[in-house]
């Protein structure tokens, strides 16, 4: 086989579990016999990587110990694709609020229940900038777009999070406590929009607003990340313009 230069960063114990993974989303439950000798590996190695993947909620398995995939690849997979829309519909809308706030704009999902996630960002021309990479994640509750979406979210969902995040602060301006956060997320909810006010990093400020699909969901956020100084300046204009691209978005994903 020729090496490519990328081989060196290859975990072939991940390799092995993806082939895995492919092998079972061909047909019917499968016996781990059955499965080693589909994917020629060793019984003993199929049988720790269904328990580890049956474990993590990828895996079912029957009680005559036969494994198929669970629900949660469909969700995941789910996911991808709201993602791909989302970015699709709203980055011109991104690069229209970048353009008239001056400020870095981002597109932030939820991921995990608990982690808001950067999909997408148009990067403000001035020099002085947020300081963000697309992937980056942080707990909902340390930024605006994070806030924005777990205002809107069922309340179980939103006593879930309560119950898992660490609410240690990252500056003395985050939210410390559930009843913070609860009363926070109560005047979003008011308001329409949210506020990262050096909640997460001294000297940065954000204002973000969240994007509901067609059942009125939410199922991301917009938002404009800027210079502390420049953003309370500006304020009420970035208000005005994040919620403005906040309900055009909104509105291309219903078309």
């Amino acid at each position: 086989m020729n090496e490519t230069a990328n081989d060196k960063y290859i975990l072939q114990s991940v390799t092995h579990t993806l082939r895995l993974v492919d092998t079972m989303a061909k047909g019917r439950e499968k016996t781990v016999q059955e499965l080693a000798e589909m994917t020629g590996m060793g019984k003993s190695s199929v049988f720790r990587m269904l328990a580890t993947l049956e474990a993590a909620g990828y895996v079912n398995k029957t009680p005559d110990a036969k494994y198929s995939l669970s629900m949660k690849l469909a969700y995941i997979g789910d996911c991808v694709l709201q993602q791909n829309d989302i970015v699709h519909c709203g980055h011109p809308f991104l690069e229209e609020l970048m353009n008239r706030s001056g400020e870095t704009a981002h597109l932030t999902v939820l991921t995990d229940g608990i982690h808001a996630e950067f999909i997408d960002k148009v990067v403000s021309r001035s020099s002085i900038r947020m300081d963000s990479h697309l992937g980056m994640r942080r707990q909902a509750h340390f930024l605006s777009g994070g806030k924005a979406i777990l205002a809107h979210l069922p309340e179980k969902a939103i006593r879930e999070y309560m119950e898992t995040a660490d609410f240690t602060p990252m500056t003395e301006y985050s939210i410390k406590t559930q009843k913070e956060l609860s009363a926070e997320l109560a005047a979003i909810r008011e308001r329409g929009y949210s506020f990262d006010m050096e909640e997460s990093e001294y000297g940065l400020s954000c204002v973000g607003a969240p994007i509901f699909n067609a059942a009125h969901q939410v199922v991301a956020a917009v938002s404009v990340s800027g210079p502390t100084g420049r953003m309370e300046k500006n304020m009420d204009t970035n208000i005005l313009l994040v919620m403005e691209t906040a309900t055009l978005i909104s509105e291309a994903m219903r078309k």
